[in-house]
């Protein structure tokens, strides 16, 4: 029994260490170049959606900072195994296509929820706390969602996964 547990927090501390790695890395490549390049083109391609193609005049305004959960999302899709590359390819995408679309309706209400000059602040300070928890949350149960086999296989014996 003491056997299995060391076993699990071995796997356990080896794969948060492959975490930390992964998200140090992409983190510094997100605040180099990334966060600015993923806002540009986020405006662009709002703009040209809703003013070019459907001729609505929306403004969209996207607070930088709020925008960090595409890096644990991807940590975690990079170092979880036992998946074929299309397949985590595939999965990635559908992610990160959910998180972009969390991104825009998170920012279009926090725009709307932000209080004008004079204006009282206090639905904006009771929303957006929450708002903001979901959203740094919100990579992990999307990881879960997308490889719960590989969360199971990696934390649980396969005889007592099998049950």
């Amino acid at each position: 029994m003491r056997e299995k547990l060391w076993v699990f927090i071995a796997k356990f501390l080896i794969f948060i260490a492959k975490f930390l790695v992964v998200s140090l890395v992409l983190f510094g490549l997100w605040y180099w170049k990334g966060q600015d390049l993923y806002i540009s083109i986020l405006e662009d391609s709002l703009y040209f959606f809703f003013h070019t193609l459907l001729g609505v005049n929306s403004d969209f305004s996207f607070p930088k900072d709020i925008f960090n959960n595409l890096i644990p999302f991807v940590a975690l899709m990079t170092i979880t195994r036992g998946m074929k590359f299309r397949t985590k390819i595939s999965k990635l995408g559908w992610g990160l296509l959910l998180l972009i679309l969390e991104h825009i309706i998170l920012s279009k209400v926090i725009y709307l929820l932000y209080p004008g000059p004079g204006m009282e602040s206090k639905w904006y300070e009771k929303v957006s706390v929450p708002l903001y928890l979901f959203s740094a949350s919100l990579p992990f149960p999307l990881w879960l969602l997308f490889c719960r086999k590989q969360v199971v296989d990696l934390f649980m014996p396969r005889k007592a996964a099998s049950k």
